[in-house]
């Protein structure tokens, strides 16, 4: 009997091994670049498009995070956000990233970062968010938000302030990151940032050719979004991008397990008793 229950022990322990393990589900991450296109943004570009895979290869290398990336340029000759691409992966974002502009002077930074949102009234090009993402919207730019009139995109018929944008963000539950220069570019942003789980980065070293330096900043900067995402998880453990996924088995396979082993056991209790000589 001892023998048998040994047996069915194993046997139950090595089945549920088997048949129910849990996988922990990556995190979703959609990330949108909103970068300013004035004439001194032309080397943060370039850096932009030549390290989003560094950056990618960081954040998502570990399998914790699953992420895609969107680009919105904003502040060319046009003044108004555009869709530069929609969510996509690193290698199209790079070539999609190529479109980008430096002839403006004008950069509506808190409207294109409602437009990064699908925020505006009207507005026709919309990314593709995942509904189970963390949104993450991050900001390169080396002047203060400014023409953020009415005519270049609303919020409810009126034009996009700091706190228009303050609720857009929360509604959304989006984290908001800057890449930013300038005390004045600071004062504008920084407290939109450090209110939505942001952090503010210094624009000066993504803004130079020396590529060490530039590197080093894309790896310190990409590990900061991966702890960044992982603690959103920790805060908003209810948030459907922060669901775990499992591998259960089907009700039907423990039934027929379940039979089987009462059987074996029942099989066993019946076995007749061998009579003794005496």
């Amino acid at each position: 009997m001892m023998k048998l229950k040994r047996f069915l022990s194993g046997l139950l322990l090595s089945t549920a091994a088997a048949i129910a393990p849990v996988h922990a589900a990556p995190i979703l991450s959609d990330i949108v670049f909103v970068v300013d296109e004035s004439g001194s943004m032309g080397t943060v570009q370039a850096n932009l498009r030549a390290n989003i895979g560094l950056f990618a290869s960081i954040l998502t290398g570990t399998g914790q995070v699953d992420a895609q990336y969107g680009l919105v340029g904003y502040g060319d000759n046009a003044v108004v956000p555009r869709m530069v691409t929609d969510l996509t992966d690193p290698a199209s974002f790079a070539t999609a990233a190529q479109g980008l502009k430096i002839n403006g002077g004008t950069e509506p930074g808190y409207t294109a970062t409602a437009f990064a949102l699908n925020a505006l009234d009207g507005q026709s090009d919309l990314f593709s968010f995942r509904s189970n993402a963390v949104k993450n919207i991050i900001i390169l730019t080396d002047e203060p938000s400014n023409g953020d009139f009415a005519f270049r995109g609303s919020v409810g018929g009126s034009a996009v302030n700091s706190s228009v944008l303050d609720g857009l963000l929360t509604s959304n539950n989006a984290l908001y990151n800057g890449v930013l220069r300038g005390t004045s570019t600071d004062n504008s942003y920084r407290t939109l940032i450090e209110d939505h789980g942001g952090t503010v980065f210094n624009l000066n070293l993504f803004n130079t050719s020396d590529q060490t330096i530039v590197q080093q900043f894309v790896t310190d900067f990409a590990n900061a979004k991966l702890q960044e995402t992982l603690d959103f998880c920790q805060l908003n453990p209810t948030n459907p991008a922060c669901q775990p996924s499992t591998s259960v088995p089907e009700p039907s396979s423990l039934a027929l397990i379940g039979l089987g082993l009462l059987g074996i056991f029942t099989r066993y209790r019946r076995r007749p008793v061998a009579s003794v000589a005496v």
